[in-house]
C-alpha cells in the first residue's frame, strides 16, 4: 500500500505562490493565490497563539475561584 503525500502547513504558502506563477489558467492561479494568503494568515495566528501561551504561561487556576 502506498502512503499519501504529507505536506507541512508552513510550506503551503510558498508552494501555492510558485504554482500560481506557473499556472496558465487565470482562475486556478487566483485560487492558488488565495490559498497562499490564507495559509500565511493561519500560520501567523498559530504563531501568535503559541507566543502568547509562552509569554503568559498557565497561571495554574482551574475552574471557579472561591
Amino acid at each position: 500500500m502506498t502512503m499519501p503525500p504529507t505536506y507541512n502547513i508552513q510550506d503551503l504558502g510558498t508552494q501555492a505562490q510558485t504554482m500560481a506563477r506557473n499556472c496558465t489558467n487565470e482562475r486556478m492561479a487566483m485560487t492558488l493565490q488565495m490559498v497562499a494568503v490564507g495559509s500565511m494568515i493561519i500560520m501567523a495566528g498559530a504563531t501568535s497563539v503559541h507566543l502568547m501561551k509562552e509569554m503568559f504561561g498557565h497561571t495554574g487556576h482551574r475552574g471557579r475561584s472561591r
